[in-house]
């Protein structure tokens, strides 16, 4: 709870962003009845925001090292209300994709968040820390689709309007509460619009013989996960017949899942077992949900593999950014969370349309069964991470002792 207090407004502003992400997905269907997508043009909404956030997270990153974290964060917040009001103002399918376009340049603060956490936790806070931001991921996925299922009987826009009002009084908050973490001895002035710079510094990091396992690891799990997300709804729809409420109620469940494992759970896991081992379960379950869900035929049984999903998410998530930033010096916080944002952003950007390409040609339950075999290749990664940190651990051991 001390690093829930600390870091309240960065807690906020990660609810904000992850609404922007989950309040349109109960909508899908909608949208795809409305303008007459298929599943496949319907995941290239998903894939604009993500290419987007691939591109601006290390730019914003970068920035936030160079002239701090706060600027970003209120200019960021303030940009992702006006992409909201487009939103509801669409009328046409071009607008709903400028919509998504702006709320994925603008939603590219996450990196600069963790950076914020990152510079306000040590060492041993900072799996706790990063579980904050968890836990508003956790939240912002309950209340974001509750949100469009209950004002959806209002119009269609009606869940757009009511997440603009709420990131505009975030930005006030934002403006007046939030404190600077980056003191300004520790700023680095470095070229914000430098790609040719940001690849190699991927390059580099994949390279890395523990970082780039890591962030394989983290590119796997994310691409089995958001290969299923966008066409999870549709999925629903097709083979159980679920209103737009009641889709929003299990993404609700699983958002509460969320928010329990990473506000409550993994802080306290990581003390027994370690962050590579929670990656590893985590894992695990995420597979077992996965596979589980394309076999099943009573609804009921839908909570039980998004369930098995949720807890694997949300035990994968905040121990992965905490090997990440215990991997990674205080100078380059910002900018190596906007590399593992990036290529977060590349999965985000290619599997919601391998998902809706397979859920078109194959049928809905063929984007979770690919899923359940990606994240099983995560989990190989997994456990070579686990093997270099007990080499790692055994060396200093034997070194200070």
């Amino acid at each position: 709870m001390r690093i829930l207090t600390k870091t309240g407004v960065i807690f906020s502003i990660v609810f904000v962003d992850f609404l922007g992400l989950s309040f349109i997905l109960p909508l899908y269907p909608e949208i795809a009845s409305r303008f007459g997508l298929s599943a496949t043009l319907i995941t290239l909404l998903s894939a604009s925001y993500a290419l987007m956030q691939f591109i601006f997270s290390p730019i914003l990153g970068r920035l936030s090292d160079r002239v701090g974290r706060k600027p970003i964060l209120v200019v960021t917040s303030l940009g992702t209300a006006a992409s909201f009001l487009l939103f509801g103002w669409a009328n046409s399918v071009w607008l709903i994709f400028a919509s998504r376009i702006l709320n994925g340049i603008f939603g590219s603060s996450v990196a600069v968040a963790q950076a914020y956490i990152a510079d306000v936790t040590g060492k041993n806070e900072r799996t706790e820390g990063m579980g904050t931001i968890g836990a508003a991921l956790g939240l912002g996925l309950i209340f974001g689709p509750a949100m469009s299922g209950f004002l959806g009987h209002f119009g269609f826009g009606a869940p757009a309007y009511g997440a603009a009002v709420l990131t505009f009084l975030n930005s006030i908050f934002v403006i007046f509460f939030l404190k600077e973490s980056l003191a300004k001895n520790l700023r680095v002035k470095k070229k914000i619009l430098n790609l040719e710079v940001h690849f190699k510094n991927l390059a580099e990091v994949l390279k890395h013989p523990l970082m780039g396992k890591i962030m394989l690891t983290y590119f796997l799990s994310m691409f089995a996960l958001a290969s299923v997300q966008n066409i999870a709804t549709l999925f629903a729809e097709e083979r159980f017949h679920l209103t737009i409420a009641e889709i929003g109620i299990v993404f609700a469940l699983i958002g509460l899942v969320l928010l329990l494992v990473q506000g409550f759970l993994v802080g306290r896991m990581v003390k027994r077992i370690g962050e590579s081992k929670i990656v590893t379960l985590g894992i695990f379950l995420a597979a077992i949900g996965y596979i589980m869900t394309p076999t099943i035929e009573y609804v009921w049984f839908v909570l039980v593999s998004a369930g098995f999903m949720a807890l694997g998410i949300g035990l994968i998530i905040p121990a992965l950014n905490s090997l990440i930033s215990k991997n990674a010096s205080r100078e380059e916080q910002g900018e190596i969370f906007g590399v593992a944002q990036s290529l977060i952003g590349l999965a985000l950007i290619f599997a919601p349309i391998f998902g809706g390409g397979l859920y078109d040609l194959f049928g809905s339950g063929s984007p979770f069964f690919a899923a359940g075999v990606i994240t099983l290749v995560a989990f190989y990664f997994s456990l070579s991470v686990l093997n270099k940190l007990k080499r790692v651990e055994k060396r200093d051991f034997f070194k200070h002792n």
